[in-house]
C-alpha cells in the first residue's frame, strides 16, 4: 500500500512537473511570437514612412499630380501598417509614437499639395517632427521587444534632414 501511494505521488509530481514545463515553454513561445509580430509591424510601417520620405525628397515642384498620387498611396500604405502596429503593440507610448509619425507624414503630403503647415508643424516643419517621432517609435518598439539599451537608436543629424519645402511652396510664415 505504501508503495502504491509513493508511485501515485511520483506520477502526480511527474505530471505536474511536465505541465509546469509546458506552460513555461508555451508562455515563452507566446512572448517570442508577439515580439516577432511587433518587429514585423514596425518594419512594415517604417518602410512605408521611408517611402513617403523618399517621394518627398524626389518631389520637384508643387502639385506634380503623379508624384502627389504616389505620396497619397504611400501615406495610405503607412496608415494600414500603423493599424497593424496598434494591434500588436502593448505599450500606448509605442502606439502614440507611431501615430505621430503618421501625422507628420501627412504633413509632408500637405506641403507637397501646396497647403499650409498645421500649427504644430510651423516652427520645425513636419520632416523634423517626423524624425523625432520615428526615434521615439524605435526606442519604444525596442523596449517592448526587450532589447537592452532600447533608447540607443542612432539619430541622423538635423542638418541632414534639411528644411524641405517644394520649390513653389507658399510662404506660410506670416500665417
Amino acid at each position: 500500500m505504501t508503495a502504491a501511494i509513493f508511485a501515485l505521488a511520483g506520477t502526480l509530481l511527474g505530471i505536474l512537473g511536465t505541465l509546469a514545463v509546458e506552460l513555461t515553454r508555451s508562455r515563452a513561445e507566446g512572448v517570442q511570437s508577439q515580439r516577432e509580430a511587433l518587429r514585423l509591424a514596425c518594419a512594415d510601417f517604417t518602410a512605408a514612412v521611408a517611402r513617403m520620405i523618399n517621394l518627398t525628397i524626389e518631389l520637384k515642384k508643387i502639385e506634380d499630380a503623379e508624384q502627389i498620387s504616389s505620396m497619397r498611396e504611400a501615406h495610405r500604405e503607412a496608415r494600414v501598417h500603423y493599424e497593424r502596429l496598434r494591434l500588436v503593440a502593448v505599450s500606448q507610448d509605442t502606439q502614440k509614437a507611431g501615430r505621430y509619425a503618421l501625422r507628420y507624414t501627412y504633413g509632408l503630403l500637405r506641403l507637397a499639395e501646396g497647403k499650409f503647415s498645421r500649427e504644430d508643424e510651423r516652427e520645425r516643419g513636419p520632416r523634423m517632427l517626423l524624425q523625432d517621432s520615428l526615434m521615439t517609435l524605435y526606442s519604444e518598439v525596442r523596449r517592448e521587444m526587450g532589447l537592452r539599451h532600447a533608447a540607443d537608436v542612432y539619430r541622423e543629424p538635423d542638418e541632414w534632414m534639411g528644411t524641405w519645402r517644394p520649390k513653389s511652396a507658399v510662404d506660410d510664415s506670416s500665417v
